[in-house]
């Protein structure tokens, strides 16, 4: 059941307005609407203040969230920051996937559960800005990869790529155990980047298993 907004078309007339009006009608703070459509308070006060628009399938979520027509909160106007051709303005209308962090035990399950929901085995949630939702994080701990990854680098993974390119850095579950190497063709093997030489390439027959492929890294300090 959709809920009536009875306001003047002045105090809603922007997405972030309506989105706002419909908040508050149903008694919500911006942490609670949040919590609701798992993304951080900061991202619904960006919403309200027309700071960026969300995107179209966030649209949906926020109406039903809210319980109102899609198409009353989709007809407002865009924010004047999402029209402006600023050079801030590409930037502002990307993208903000808040990625699942999850344990670095649980990523493989992908691989057998295509269907996945990773936001169910979320430990935290980062940020970032991308084309694409199909992301995960996990924290680095392996001595095979310290030079690339010091510990505790978290690492967000594009589970919906699984065909690397040549020098690709991909996730990989290997004999039971989710790994992170760089990939070569010729001949076809899996290399680490560690200091320590007792880490050897993985020689392979063919790839396989491979979770995703590395979209960025964060070093917290």
């Amino acid at each position: 059941m959709s809920l009536a907004i009875d306001l003047p078309d002045s105090e809603t007339s922007t997405i972030g307005a309506r989105i706002r009006a419909a908040r508050r009608a149903r008694h919500l703070n911006q942490g609670a609407l949040a919590q609701k459509l798992r993304v951080s308070q900061p991202t619904i006060a960006n919403w309200e203040s027309g700071i960026h628009d969300p995107r179209q399938l966030m649209l949906a979520k926020i109406a039903e969230a809210l319980q109102v027509s899609l198409g009353w909160l989709a007809s407002g106007e865009r924010s004047e920051l999402e029209k402006d051709r600023h050079p801030a303005a590409a930037y502002l209308r990307r993208l903000v996937v808040h990625v699942p962090v999850v344990p670095i035990d649980q990523v493989a399950r992908v691989l057998d559960e295509p269907d996945l929901d990773f936001h169910a085995l979320a430990v935290d949630y980062i940020p970032i800005t991308a084309g694409a939702s199909t992301m995960a994080a996990i924290f680095m701990r392996d001595d095979a990869m310290n030079l690339a990854f010091p510990v505790d680098t978290l690492v967000v993974v594009n589970y919906a790529e699984r065909n690397p390119a040549e020098g690709a850095l991909v996730l990989v579950q290997h004999e039971g155990a989710p790994i992170l190497r760089r990939w070569r063709t010729n001949p076809p093997r899996l290399e680490p980047i560690s200091s320590d030489p007792n880490h050897k390439p993985i020689f392979l027959d063919r790839l396989q298993g491979v979770i995703g492929t590395l979209f960025i890294s964060i070093r917290f300090h």
